[in-house]
């Protein structure tokens, strides 16, 4: 059932009422994974992308929905496809008028034989929308021949789904009107939008829900009809009675869906007295009048029907920016300077640049942009045709500040001042002064260009461990392509002879990008990304190397020189120290564009491992490794921030939600979490030794450790192929030699506390650990770690929900259990806790920090954790044992055999 509360009869300035609800559990469920309610603004999800809901008609079973991408008079611009999955409950409406602009004289959309064109009263639309002066900023010419564009009424059959594909149809935007007004020749006055029709589903249960003031919904179990009533939640038909009789379900095919756990949760309600009797987490709590024990199974089954488990971490902050509002409002007394001009003349690829900058209308919420390339004007983006012009920007900047941010005053002088820091990234730099705030911004001035003294050279190695042991790689971006330089590394024994390895070099495009904003403002020229592969290293000696690149002049470009200690033998007994952390994100120094609030908890992390950094051996970041969501320049950013520690020690990361995820492209939760890069950066920028980086799962040996980090972004359960590496990792080790054996993976599929968790009832990922606790117990795992919850929290060694050990700081002999970790307190902002008391839960902390592992030999582990703000342990345990306490078998980790007298 929807937790009390989610629901709600109104979003922002519109209604919501039955089929539509405002989060998951509310409405018809048919709609629930199409219509939301997000920080105020209806959304309407379809696999092109998220739209504005701008009204919705009851009486007629209508919905207008907004494109921002699309063109309208005041607006012209590129947009994006539009279509809506076959299976879904709308229909597009026949009087929708869609316009397309800017078609290639090759469209299929020209092809008589096709007959998409409507000649009749659609060349009305084409003449209005080309007699709009924003028609330019498409590149069209105002009063054009209306055969320069086509208007058809129907969009079934074209592209996929019910929908119009732009790129195959040859085309560069779109404009969709569903009323011409009272005047069908002038533009201004048409109803510009999407009009949908969808299926009313008529409902007398309903109907008494919201006569007695309850809002419809259904339970997410079996998908059963639910009245919500204001003071909780109920399963009756209105919200006069509190009974708990089970409706009837949706439909047919919802039926399917009632499994063992549906029976299960019946049992439980039908058989109160004996549900007691369950051992679960061992708590109760009142549940609608009725005391429920063993509430955390009820919890289970209900997270089977929450897969996805949302976390809102809010927007990333270049997102805020309307890009396709911008506009010229440039003022001959406004002006904007920055200095030096020329950055990095020491060799420095991180410096701070000095802007001053006027304007004659100051505004509080005027804002200065960092962009870069410093042309960033239509001329800088490519359309796909040449006939078509780009907007003003067609790229968001990569970074920006308000101008009042150290000018207190800036609203009654007009003049200002920022120190804004800037790294190199293979490209010149300029700064903009807008006006309009982040929603309606207007270009003001833009200043003079800054750039590095060598914007192509080698920057931000990242180390990490190779296939085998005696392998390190290292990774560095740079703006030299293959047809430019060759790029190596030079390297060798700290003061010995050095020599030379070759390194691969890979790139992407825009169409390797999934999806906006990663393939529209947000993308950027990611340069080329290098890796060496630097093979039989002596175990644990130090060694010198620096990145270069070879001119077909002849002449040669080289980066610092940087140092390593190379990793020891799998099984070596020597002091080995491990940190282990996830969700980090980037910061600015500056203080520019902050994400979501990080309150310093990411540049506070990696000031402790900086300072700390030869007393840590490795370090794996395990997943949200920097929160681009689409805004390519942020990687950059990050792999700067970070590369005082991954040019010194290997760097290990996992795949998490916000590198991953994008709809239809195979992850296994269908969310926009990646802001469609898709696994696309994480996978290129950095390596990790799996068998193939798309399926971002592998095993790293680091002497007495053995690692299996899993992908959470795609499918573990039993039977699929990462269950079986799974297996094969954790099987596979020789625990004599690596006692220390640890599982990582980003999302919690072992245990959290975390309230989102605990509102989904699983305390976890629904299914997280429902395949793996088995592999966990059979082959002994010790710790099993995890991000994504941005907080920390231990729990006691634990096997299906029971403490296997009552110590809480000292263990000896053998666990019996696995200890599960959250540490996604790397960076972004914090996550609350359930009040809810989990028994097995032995630490929590709201606060930014990360894990350390000090193994001393093969029988001594140390455990600590760390805050970020001071680096001083606030968390530990120890772990003493033999290699005969592994071997002995304890509940489910040996397997069953007879003995025949």
């Amino acid at each position: 059932m929807p937790p009390n509360g989610t629901c709600s009869d109104v979003c922002g300035n519109i209604t919501v009422k039955f089929p539509f609800g405002t989060g998951f559990g509310c409405g018809h469920p048919d709609f629930a994974r199409y219509v939301k309610c997000s920080s105020g603004t209806l959304q309407f999800s379809t696999l092109t992308g998220i739209y504005t809901v701008a009204s919705i008609d009851y009486s007629s079973s209508t919905i207008i929905v907004n494109d921002p991408l699309m063109s309208t008079c005041t607006s012209m611009q590129n947009s994006g496809s539009f279509s809506l999955d076959r299976a879904s409950p709308f229909t597009i409406m026949a009087d929708d008028v869609f316009v397309l602009l800017g078609c290639s004289t090759t469209s299929p959309v020209f092809d008589l034989n096709e007959d998409l064109c409507d000649t009749g009263s659609g060349s009305h639309a084409c003449r209005g929308l080309y007699s709009c002066k924003g028609v330019t900023g498409i590149g069209l010419d105002p009063n054009a021949p209306t055969s320069t564009c086509c208007v058809y009424n129907s969009l079934d059959g074209v592209g996929s789904g019910y929908g119009l594909d732009l790129p195959k149809l040859q085309c560069s935007s779109y404009a969709s009107i569903y009323g011409l007004g009272d005047d069908e020749g002038d533009p201004m006055k048409w109803k510009f939008g999407i009009s949908l029709q969808y299926n009313s589903s008529d409902s007398d249960a309903c109907k008494d829900c919201e006569a007695s003031g309850g809002l419809c919904g259904f339970t997410g179990l079996d998908e059963s009809f639910a009245c919500i009533c204001q003071n909780g939640v109920n399963t009756t038909t209105n919200c006069f009675g509190r009974g708990y009789a089970w409706s009837g379900t949706w439909g047919p095919k919802i039926q399917t869906k009632m499994s063992i756990a549906g029976l299960l949760l019946w049992w439980m309600f039908s058989f109160p007295i004996l549900s007691e009797n369950i051992n679960v987490f061992s708590y109760s709590t009142d549940f609608g009048g009725m005391r429920v024990f063993g509430a955390s199974l009820l919890a289970i089954l209900w997270a089977l029907a929450c897969i996805e488990g949302a976390i809102s971490h809010g927007d990333q902050p270049l997102a805020k920016i309307a890009i396709h509002n911008a506009k010229f409002a440039l003022h001959d007394q406004a002006y904007v300077k920055a200095s030096p001009t020329v950055l990095g003349l020491g060799g420095q690829n991180t410096e701070f640049v000095t802007v001053e900058f006027s304007s004659p209308s100051p505004s509080v919420d005027d804002w200065i942009g960092v962009f870069s390339p410093a042309n960033f004007s239509a001329s800088t983006c490519l359309p796909e045709d040449i006939r078509v012009t780009p907007p003003l920007l067609c790229s968001a900047p990569i970074k920006y500040q308000y101008a009042n941010y150290t000018s207190p005053n800036y609203k009654n002088t007009g003049k200002g001042s920022l120190k804004l820091q800037l790294i190199n990234q293979r490209s010149d730099f300029s700064f903009a002064l807008f006006s309009g705030g982040l929603v309606n911004p207007k270009l003001v001035a833009v200043s003079n260009s800054v750039a590095f003294a060598n914007p192509n050279a080698p920057v931000y190695p990242r180390l990490a461990q190779g296939k085998v042991w005696n392998e390190m790689t290292v990774t560095w971006t740079s703006g030299y392509g293959i047809n430019d330089a060759a790029p190596f590394i030079e390297w060798g024994l700290k003061g010995g002879d050095k020599v030379r390895s070759p390194a691969g070099t890979l790139t992407f495009d825009r169409r390797s990008m999934c999806g906006a904003p990663a393939s529209t403002v947000g993308w950027r020229d990611p340069g080329y990304i290098h890796t060496s592969f630097l093979k039989e290293l002596w175990p644990n000696l130090v060694y010198s190397y620096k990145l270069g690149h070879r001119l077909f002049n002849g002449t040669y470009i080289w980066s610092q020189q940087y140092q390593f200690r190379a990793s020891p033998y799998p099984g070596q007994n020597s002091l080995q120290r491990v940190v282990i952390f996830g969700d980090m994100g980037k910061d600015e120094a500056d203080g520019s564009n902050e994400y979501n609030q990080y309150q310093r908890g990411s540049l506070n992390t990696t000031k402790q491992l900086i300072e700390d950094l030869k007393n840590i051996d490795i370090v794996f970041h395990i997943g949200d490794i920097c929160y681009a969501n689409g805004y390519l320049s942020q990687w950059d950013q990050f792999t700067a921030q970070v590369e005082s520690i991954t040019s010194t020690v290997p760097y290990m990361i996992a795949s998490g939600n916000h590198e991953r995820d994008w709809p239809g492209t195979g992850s296994f939760y269908g969310n926009l979490d990646s802001g469609g890069e898709c696994g696309v950066l994480a996978e290129t920028m950095f390596y990790v030794p799996a068998e193939n980086r798309a399926k971002f799962w592998y095993s790293t040996d680091f002497g007495m450790f053995r690692f299996c980090i899993a992908d959470t972004e795609h499918d573990w359960r039993e039977g699929t192929e990462q269950y079986r590496f799974i297996e094969h990792c954790l099987a596979s080790v020789d625990r004599q030699k690596q006692p220390w054996l640890i599982f990582l993976a980003h999302r919690v599929l072992g245990y959290s506390s975390s309230s989102f968790y605990a509102e989904e009832g699983s305390f976890a990922e629904p299914m997280g650990r429902d395949d793996l606790q088995k592999l966990w117990q059979k082959y002994k795992v010790d710790i099993a770690m995890y991000g994504h919850v941005h907080n920390y929290e231990r729990t006691c060694p634990i096997y299906q929900n029971i403490c296997t050990n009552e110590e809480k700081h000292y263990y000896k002999g053998t666990l019996n259990g696995t200890i599960h970790v959250v540490a996604g307190g790397g960076g972004a902002s914090l996550a609350d806790f359930t009040t809810i008391n989990t028994k097995w839960s032995i630490f929590k902390d709201y606060d930014y920090g990360f894990v350390k592992l000090t193994a001393f030999d093969h029988s001594n582990l140390l455990f600590e954790y760390k805050k970020s703000r001071d680096g001083k342990v606030y968390d530990s345990f120890r772990i003493s044992r033999g290699y005969r306490d592994i071997l002995a078998c304890t509940v489910d980790s040996c397997p069953s055999s007879t003995l025949a007298s």
